[in-house]
């Protein structure tokens, strides 16, 4: 049987050499909390994302993954309050019932009904939805199309992705926004939200309508908001007929794993622009970064970002529908 001699080397096995030990101070009484709470966790790359942002602008602060069991997010929310934690993200599937938790939360976030950033302000909780701008900023600057005034939109799905960036598109001042889900009910809640909170620009349809393949040839903009064509499922596609897409218009897909989805390779097969969820995932995350460090994140740190995440491993839980 392995044993350790008095120097604490392995006696029956491998002999460990502890020669080159060091003292590590990566994490010290002055290091700044930042994490993020939700179940399950396995998948989350905003550990990833948070602390090389943090090691890239110098800033001592450690992002810490804690897994919340069904029932105790209230304590966890409390727990982190005691601790003083600088600030922490909410992930699935605990978006929308964490709003009660937070002493203020944004106009944005309240009207999606969903926090995914808090910050911890003297022990007050504040709470945003960084889902919305990370969208925007996305899709202005990867698609090119800098001003959404006067766009028609389809937007496929209506979970919570698809909510945020419909609250999102009707603060852009698009003119038509086209909710298609496979539930009508769902889709109907959400144009009702637009409707009566920011400007009447949407109606809803279930995809089986026969007035769909009009609907998306209307639309200068389709966008997939749903879980369809995501990694291991990537031969699937969201819209299941023959579709000719139109040269003025773009496709983009919240999936960023496979960075290109059967819904996006089909769009660039018929020569018009695609944009995958990456940078809406990138830019989430940037801007929650800056909501808890009071800074503007260099334009060359995020740079880097998008070169850096493409090349995470694909595997099991790593997608692109939930952003932390």
């Amino acid at each position: 049987m392995d044993g350790k001699t008095a120097d604490g080397k392995m006696t029956g096995g491998k002999t460990m050499d502890y020669t080159g030990m060091e003292i590590v101070n990566l994490i010290t009484g002055k290091t700044k909390l930042l994490g993020v709470i939700g179940n399950p966790l396995s998948h989350s790359i905003s550990p990833q994302l948070h602390n090389t942002v943090s090691r890239g602008l110098g800033i001592d602060a450690v992002y810490v993954p804690f897994l919340v069991e069904k029932g105790d997010l209230g304590a966890a929310v409390r727990g982190l309050k005691a601790i003083n934690i600088v600030g922490f993200n909410i992930t699935i599937p605990y978006k929308n019932e964490v709003v009660r938790y937070i002493d203020e939360v944004s106009r944005e976030a309240a009207l999606v009904g969903a926090v995914n950033t808090v910050k911890n302000v003297n022990g007050k909780l504040y709470g945003y939805n960084t889902d919305i701008p990370g969208f925007i900023r996305s899709f202005k600057e990867e698609s090119g199309m800098d001003d959404l005034r006067g766009k028609r939109v389809a937007l496929l799905g209506a979970g919570g992705a698809a909510r945020a960036i419909a609250v999102g598109l009707a603060f852009e001042g698009i003119s038509r926004l086209y909710i298609i889900n496979r539930t009508r009910g769902k889709a109907a809640d959400i144009a009702e939200l637009i409707n009566g909170n920011i400007s009447p620009v949407a109606e809803y349809h279930g995809t089986s309508d026969t007035k769909i393949e009009e609907v998306l040839t209307k639309s200068d903009i389709i966008i997939n908001a749903t879980s369809v064509g995501m990694y291991p499922d990537v031969n699937k596609t969201p819209l299941d007929f023959p579709f000719s897409f139109l040269p003025r218009q773009v496709l983009y897909d919240v999936i960023y794993n496979p960075g290109k989805t059967r819904f996006l390779e089909e769009g660039e097969k018929q020569g018009i622009k695609v944009v995958n969820g990456l940078g809406m995932l990138i830019y989430q995350g940037i801007m929650a970064y800056e909501i808890w460090m009071g800074i503007k994140v260099p334009d060359e740190i995020t740079r880097r970002l998008f070169e850096f995440f493409p090349g995470l491993p694909c595997r099991e839980g790593f997608y692109g529908r939930n952003f932390h």
